[in-house]
């Protein structure tokens, strides 16, 4: 005689909640019973498994290294034909040590403005944030807040004074561990963006650039070769747009050579000084007599910091570099038009055309 019998399950542990460390492995079991034997399909509620399969079958489900997004509830569902599935949950709790990301590494400002620092927490047990600058604990003021929304943790530094600017580090601590991140809040440009095409007609280029800062560019640095270094500053006029926080610019290279390969960076500055080096950026001249219609830009990325410390140790006009290739340096008058309007941020700059003959 055959009798049908409906699922049960007994799940372990008893309570339903397992608690366990970052990178530690943890078991769950679900025993079932009924007539025929049921099938017991593992599930996490509001996601994937780790395996990252929507369903895994059997009776354990193993995992092994956990990580903090493993914590949630999962779920496993019996069945065997006869009436309806039954489901039983465990809740998994991950504690770990605090991570810490910041959401921007640089921060612009100016005197006068507003500027936020964000650093973005994740900690179980709760973690301690404590913010710095350099070396010194920050309290908050009335000109210095700190809020908390969500993971994300705020400095906000009202009417920004010169001493404001440097470096700042967000530390974070519970009881298995710490971590910190830094941010700098700068008045100086950030590195500029090359949006050039990679392609160009003989003999001209037209390079175009975006750069940070809310402070008026007051010269600009261009660099470019073929075979010889060479290193412009250029000090242009200025128009401004509100569309966005970045300024536009832009200068044309002239006397190029044509059916060759070019690189160039670009460096600006503000008044309160020279920002980092763009990336490396490359380009291809057409053969003589063929004209080339600007596709959208690809830059070639290149090591900053190496090509930056290269030119600051020699910290001269003329430098050379392990190729022995030299740098010539031609400066252009500015006229100036429109003042700097702090609530503007986006300015458009148009640099005057100048030949640049190659030696």
């Amino acid at each position: 005689i055959f009798f049908s019998v409906p699922p049960s399950i007994q799940i372990l542990p008893p309570n339903g909640e397992v608690v366990t460390r970052k990178g530690g492995p943890v078991s769950f079991e679900c025993k079932a019973n009924g007539n025929p034997s049921p099938t017991v399909q593992w599930s996490k509620k509001d996601g994937l498994l780790p395996s990252g399969l929507q369903v895994e079958t059997g009776y354990l489900l193993n995992l092994n290294e956990v990580q903090r997004q493993d914590a949630g509830v999962y779920q496993c569902t019996a069945s065997n034909g006869i009436g309806q599935p039954v489901t039983g949950e465990i809740a998994l709790h991950v504690l770990y040590p605090p991570e810490v990301s910041v959401l921007r590494s640089w921060v612009n400002s100016g005197e006068g403005l507003e500027a936020k620092l964000d650093c973005v927490v994740h900690a179980d047990p709760p973690a301690e944030v404590m913010w710095y600058q350099d070396s010194f604990v920050l309290q908050p003021t009335d000109r210095r807040l700190m809020s908390k929304s969500g993971n994300t943790h705020t400095l906000a530094i009202r009417n920004v004074q010169l001493s404001d600017f440097g470096n700042y580090s967000c530390v974070v601590s519970n009881s298995i561990g710490k971590d910190k991140r830094y941010i700098e809040l700068s008045g100086k440009p950030g590195p500029a963006k090359i949006i050039s095409s990679q392609y160009s007609n003989p003999h001209e280029y037209d390079l175009k650039w975006v750069v940070q800062s809310v402070f008026p560019i007051i010269e600009v640095r261009v660099l470019y070769r073929r075979i010889m270094w060479h290193d412009l500053l250029v000090k242009p006029s200025q128009t401004y747009n509100s569309a966005t926080s970045e300024r536009s610019q832009r200068y044309r290279l002239t006397n190029l050579q044509a059916d060759s390969v070019y690189e160039c960076l670009v460096q600006t500055k503000n008044q309160h000084g020279y920002g980092e080096l763009s990336d490396l950026h490359q380009w291809f001249t057409s053969p003589r007599g063929r004209t080339i219609a600007h596709n959208s830009s690809r830059g070639v990325l290149y090591s900053r910091k190496q090509f930056y410390n290269v030119l600051s140790q020699e910290r001269a006009q003329r430098i050379e570099l392990p190729d022995h290739n030299n740098f010539e340096s031609i400066s252009l008058s500015p006229t100036m038009s429109n003042k700097y309007i702090p609530n503007c941020k986006n300015n458009s700059i148009e640099l005057f055309e100048r030949e640049i003959n190659e030696k």
